[in-house]
């Protein structure tokens, strides 16, 4: 069985369901395992004015666990499945998983709602997030990255916070009406990889927009259900990523081998999760240094510098002004490097009681406390 996303759940497969908890900006684990709830987009309509769905919130989660899963085959009530418990994958990072059941689902609209608690003294949260079911057989054309990938509680923290930060922008990349290639009848392709999933892909078709009938694989294809003719045309509008996870977590590699590379360098870490908390912002620093090289190198080639128009001169503006922040960034982490491992109180090293009864003691103990 193959696990799915939520903006592609597969008939007849599981889908991965995950929710981010995040507390004073940082991923925060809740106090209590968060619950889950299924629900098509009828019975969500319909508990929108019903107690069958409700918020709860004077109840504990402990209290969710009570109620019997929920299902109707009724089309106007719709269906409903859990509440099912949580699994944590990391801090602040909780997924579960659901098999979508082709005897009870349809390709269309579900949503998982979550119920979560920060503290056991304050009410009970509901966060609500799409689920996009598609036919089974979207599967035979779809085709994953052979990579896999664990990450610890401090890479994904890490991770996210350079996203959000310091590359948010080149992570975030609007391209507009961009015209599709025909590879054959079923495959449309364009120029760029690693789609955002929010805001989700937009297909038009001979000037209208295509609302189904087509999956994108988020790695610059889109594989159409039915044959196209060979008079339609296809345009895109997707926001994408310029590095991948897998750049971003080399970059942050890069700037911890930096850092232990700064004299004194005694000790080295083999790892991000393994690295002082003191060290972060030196690695992530070095880390946006490294991509910012790799956007400055990268705009020298046709393929990434239309990004910024087909004018060439809006290219070499924009490599100029790349030019001045990383000379900015460069002077910031000359200071982090000079200072991370220099400007640091003396640790106590060593604890003397002094004896004073026994020969010799006050003299020794004067010893030991100028030693050094």
């Amino acid at each position: 069985m193959a696990t799915t996303s939520r903006y592609m759940a597969l008939q007849g497969e599981y889908v991965r369901l995950y929710c981010m908890f995040e507390y004073n900006g940082r991923l925060t684990d809740p106090s209590v395992q968060p619950t889950v709830e299924i629900v098509d987009s009828n019975y969500y309509q319909e508990s929108s004015s019903s107690s069958s769905i409700q918020d709860r919130s004077s109840s504990s989660l402990s209290d969710s666990f009570s109620f019997s899963s929920v299902s109707s085959s009724s089309a106007d009530v719709g269906q409903g499945w859990g509440p099912f418990p949580a699994q944590r994958e990391n801090t602040g990072v909780w997924y579960v998983d659901w098999y979508v059941d082709p005897a009870q689902t349809s390709p269309g609209a579900y949503y998982d709602i979550w119920r979560f608690q920060w503290s056991s003294s304050e009410r009970v949260q509901r966060q609500i997030h799409p689920i996009t079911v598609v036919p089974s057989d979207t599967y035979l054309t779809y085709v994953k990255p052979p990579l896999v990938q664990r990450l610890g509680d401090c890479a994904v923290e890490m991770l996210r916070e350079l996203s959000c930060s310091l590359v948010f922008e080149a992570q975030h990349i609007p391209n507009y009406m961009e015209q599709a290639k025909r590879f054959d009848a079923k495959t449309l392709g364009f120029a760029y990889q690693n789609w955002n999933d929010d805001p989700k892909p937009v297909l038009i078709r001979n000037g209208e927009p295509m609302t189904s009938g087509w999956t994108p694989d988020m790695m610059g294809s889109i594989l159409l259900d039915k044959p196209a003719d060979p008079e339609d045309n296809f345009f895109a509008q997707y926001y994408f990523r310029y590095f991948s996870d897998e750049c971003l977590l080399t970059f942050l590699n890069e700037g911890l081998y930096m850092m232990n590379a700064t004299p004194p360098a005694s000790q080295a870490y083999g790892d991000i999760c393994s690295a002082p908390f003191v060290w972060r912002a030196g690695i992530m620093l070095y880390a946006s240094i490294q991509a910012l090289r790799r956007i400055i190198f990268s705009t020298t080639f046709q393929e990434r510098a239309i990004i910024y128009g087909e004018d060439p001169a809006r290219a070499q503006d924009a490599m100029n002004r790349y030019q001045q922040l990383l000379s900015e960034y460069m002077t910031l982490w000359m200071e982090i490097r000079k200072d991370s491992k220099t400007r640091m109180l003396v640790p106590i090293l060593q604890y003397v009681t002094p004896e004073y009864t026994l020969p010799g003691g006050r003299s020794r103990w004067f010893r030991y406390l100028y030693k050094g």
